[in-house]
């Protein structure tokens, strides 16, 4: 079992597109991570807190042995756009490598508005999506020296992730790069942002930024950066109902306006995993109990779920009688499990889709967004602060662990 960080790209700086490198340079040093303001989630999820660096374009790559050619997974860590790193403890996959005999490249990528910007006379849009195309380019060119096969590559990713690995598996201009692709809680109803909205946010944030510096956004310090993706962050969830503070916004020939749409041109197999209660993480910071009346959920639930919500929640209502496990139970469905189903049903047989079930003992947070990963990843020690994990049997969770990775082996090797 051996783990390589390898540098994919070197930095041409804030905006513009990096450069892959042709030849392999491993790195003696500690992972660092781009840019970034702790998560909405690190409270519960307790993630490492990495030196950060605009200069951070490594790929982290696990191999079992050098016994043959081993199937490829290229992962994309989820965090709203905007958090973490392929080093971070819990995206390790050592034993996801050891256990599926497969080879594992994780991707570090530009972050929040700096990952995710666009305005007039910008050099490269999305600059972090395309890190990752970047990234996924070097593991063709290069993983056969780590005893990958660059002919069977399935890329996957979980969360926002997901969502760059649907842009992935829809895009036209990148086809070529891979065979397969595994979401794990794609959050499907979240689309790319048109450029004249993203055209808009930019001008709002360089205004932002102006109040408290006189650089412009390509020079100014990175903490005032930080400062105001906080600020812009709260105004675009509110101005623009986002679920998250930067999406990354539509370009043709790369990131689909709809990708229920652009899926139907596509071949390659998919595979869909959701968790049973995946807005858990989220619905167990708002002040609503068993008996809290619908009337006073649903105006805040329309935001963000507005398609017949207060008749799902009344539906969902009378079979649970409980105003939290509705509201749990309605926006996990809408926001993942529905867009997921909808997938399956466009896709036919080339889609496989898995609902995640183990018993949380957590009952506020449940079996919740990125429950799932320790089970992928096989890395449970390292998810034993998480709040989610509180009270957790963990000898049975290895366990469990073997099944999914089992899964994932059998798709990879097209075994389904």
């Amino acid at each position: 079992m051996a783990h390589f960080r390898v540098r994919y790209a070197t930095n041409n700086g804030r905006f513009q597109p990096c450069t892959i490198t042709n030849d392999i340079v491993l790195s003696d040093t500690h992972p660092t991570a781009f840019p970034q303001n702790r998560g909405r989630s690190h409270n519960m999820l307790q993630h490492d807190r990495l030196p950060v660096d605009e200069d951070a374009f490594f790929v982290d790559i696990w191999t079992p042995n050098t016994d043959g050619i081993k199937p490829v997974l290229f992962w994309i860590h989820g965090g709203s756009f905007s958090v973490g790193a392929s080093g971070d403890k819990h995206n390790d996959a050592s034993l996801l490598s050891k256990n599926a005999d497969i080879v594992v490249v994780s991707v570090t990528y530009r972050l929040g508005y700096l990952g995710t910007a666009f305005f007039e006379g910008i050099p490269q849009q999305n600059c972090g999506f395309h890190d990752i195309i970047t990234a996924l380019e070097w593991t063709n060119h290069h993983i056969e020296h780590f005893n990958g096969n660059p002919r069977n590559i399935t890329i996957g990713g979980q969360s926002s992730g997901a969502w760059y690995a649907m842009a992935l598996h829809t895009s036209p201009a990148v086809q070529h790069l891979f065979q397969r692709t595994m979401l794990f809680s794609w959050p499907g109803t979240m689309q790319a942002v048109p450029q004249e909205s993203a055209s808009d946010i930019h001008n709002h944030f360089c205004k932002v930024l102006a109040q408290q510096t006189s650089a412009t956004i390509t020079n100014a310090d990175i903490h005032d950066i930080l400062i105001t993706e906080l600020r812009i962050g709260k105004y675009n969830k509110k101005q623009y109902n986002f679920l998250v503070s930067f999406i990354p916004s539509e370009e043709p020939n790369f990131i689909a306006k709809d990708f229920f749409t652009a899926i139907q041109k596509i071949e390659k197999p998919i595979y869909l995993q959701c968790t049973e209660n995946e807005c858990g993480i989220y619905v167990y910071k708002f002040p609503i109990g068993k008996y809290t009346p619908l009337r006073v959920i649903t105006p805040f639930l329309k935001r963000y779920c507005p398609e017949n919500t207060y008749e799902k929640l009344k539906a969902s209502r009378k079979q649970t009688h409980d105003s939290y496990q509705t509201v749990v139970d309605v926006t996990s469905d809408i926001l993942f499990f529905e867009p997921a189903r909808k997938i399956v049903e466009i896709c036919g047989k080339k889609a496989i889709f898995n609902a995640f079930t183990y018993p949380a003992a957590n009952k506020k947070t449940q079996c919740c967004h990125c429950f799932d990963l320790p089970f992928l990843f096989g890395n449970i020690d390292n998810w034993e602060t998480s709040k989610i994990f509180q009270g957790c049997d963990f000898s049975a969770i290895r366990q469990e662990s073997i099944v999914l990775q089992k899964k994932i082996a059998n798709f990879v090797n097209e075994i389904y």
